[in-house]
């Protein structure tokens, strides 16, 4: 079996695992895990494929880094204060089991994973990275996401308080996640969209 082979088979295995931690149906995960897995965790995937190929980088380790960026959702819920540790240390160990190198784990892991949320002043720093965190903000504003997240979130919150919610969560994700300025233009007729339906 040659490289390339290794590698998709290596990949494929992992794309497998991660459906199937979806579909085991922890009682302990939000409610709409399992949509997320399916019209988030595998779009954010096929945008950083996507977004690899235009940026020239590596497009097996921005589609790992996708598909393992929230993993923790699959066993608890996103207010678990160990929520984003816990996704860190699953996705290492799903990589080390897959049988790839500490070189491409600590890049998976500790910049693309770690900081893809874009918190403050934190940014990632491989084009891995900003790739995982500009694919998670297209999977956000040019889905039906924020439509269903407040319907999910929406027996927690009061009106005011989703709308509150939406718009600096999209406010992030156009300023903060998306890191590459062609692609920010492109996405803007779906955040003013968005902005506009949650302003009213």
């Amino acid at each position: 079996m040659g490289l390339l082979e290794k590698t998709m088979e290596k990949l494929e295995n992992l794309e497998k695992l991660v459906k199937e931690l979806y579909q085991e149906g922890n009682p302990n995960r939000e409610e709409w895990a399992s949509w997320l897995a399916d019209n988030h965790v595998f779009v954010v995937a096929d945008y950083a494929t996507e977004l690899a190929k235009k940026y020239g980088a590596n497009e097996e380790l921005a589609r790992v880094a996708a598909l393992l960026h929230d993993i923790a959702d699959v066993k608890m819920k996103r207010d678990n204060p160990t929520h984003e540790e816990e996704s860190l240390r699953m996705a290492r160990e799903l990589m080390q089991e897959a049988g790839y190198s500490e070189d491409d784990v600590k890049l998976v892991v500790d910049d693309a994973i770690r900081y893809h949320s874009c918190h403050g002043d934190e940014r990632p720093a491989s084009t891995e990275g900003k790739i995982l965190a500009t694919a998670d903000s297209l999977a956000h504003l040019k889905t039906d996401f924020y439509i269903y997240a407040t319907w999910a979130f929406g027996y927690d919150r009061t009106l005011e308080e989703t709308k509150d919610w939406v718009l600096k969560k999209i406010d992030r994700d156009l300023n903060n996640k998306i890191l590459f300025e062609d692609v920010r233009e492109e996405v803007m007729p779906d955040y003013n969209m968005i902005k506009e339906l949650f302003s009213r």
